[in-house]
């Protein structure tokens, strides 16, 4: 019973392809990829939207690549359900190796993405035909050069695009920032600097807006040896609010985290 849906689900692809090459405004990118490569391949759309990288030496055999953009994010919705919530923050890409085969690397390649600085956050999303709906990626973000990086997922053939999300959850901690000492700002990694975002402590509904005037926290996996032993194990968070901000949200900055916070965008 699964051959005539993936039969179908090819054909759907193939039409979808063929039909969206015309009328897509990026780039169609064609090349030969040697096996065993001596150093990183790397190919750039020539709108410098989205780069590819191919670790040395990760691929066995020789391999034809086709990268393109598929069609614009005003049409994304045309044609598929996207995110619920989300909205899109860049153009649909492709990317496809030949031969067809889902284990071609060692490594899977790596697509880094480029966005619009805004007061929006962005995640990366792959369409999923096995389950006919977008699929969030894990990514790096690098706020400083407005930029998503994925690991490719292994499917034979990868549709993928960024997405503005309405909202994110996680964990915050404080710390002091003497130039802007008193006031109610945040370090972030998602959200621009100069954004205003509502944070909300979940476990007690008091909320705060504060203006991102940094790039943090740091991220667990950069953390020193050094700084483990002086503050303890690392907690991931998704912002660093002041002193300030911090205490709006809860009694004491003696608890050190806020383990469930909500960041919103606030509309200008």
């Amino acid at each position: 019973m699964k051959k005539p849906r993936i039969l179908i689900v090819f054909i759907l692809v193939a039409t979808f392809i063929i039909g969206n090459i015309a009328s897509a405004s990026g780039f169609v990118h064609f090349r030969s990829i040697a096996s065993g490569l001596l150093s990183d391949y790397t190919l750039t759309s020539s709108n410098n939207e989205i780069t590819l990288r191919v670790v040395a030496g990760s691929n066995s055999e020789r391999l034809t690549l086709k990268m393109m953009t598929i069609t614009s994010r005003a049409r994304i919705n045309s044609f598929f359900t996207i995110p619920k919530g989300a909205t899109p923050a860049t153009d649909l890409y492709f990317v496809k190796f030949s031969p067809v085969n889902i284990d071609n690397f060692t490594t899977q390649p790596e697509l880094e993405i480029k966005y619009e600085a805004d007061n929006n956050y962005k995640e990366a999303y792959f369409y999923d035909w096995m389950v006919m709906k977008f699929v969030k990626l894990e990514s790096v973000r690098d706020e400083l050069n407005q930029t998503l990086t994925v690991k490719l997922p292994k499917r034979k053939k990868i549709m993928i695009a960024l997405f503005n999300e309405s909202e994110l959850t996680g964990k915050a901690s404080w710390y002091v920032y003497p130039k802007y000492a008193g006031e109610l700002i945040a370090a972030s990694r998602d959200f621009a600097k100069g954004t205003q975002v509502k944070v909300v402590n979940l476990y007690n509904d008091r909320e705060v807006i504060v203006t991102i005037r940094d790039f943090g926290p740091k991220k667990c996996e950069n953390w020193t040896d050094r700084e483990q032993e002086l503050m303890g194990p690392c907690q991931e968070r998704i912002l660093d609010l002041s002193k300030t901000a911090f205490l709006q949200l809860a009694t004491t900055t003696g608890v050190g985290i806020i383990s469930n916070i909500k960041i919103t965008p606030v509309e200008e």
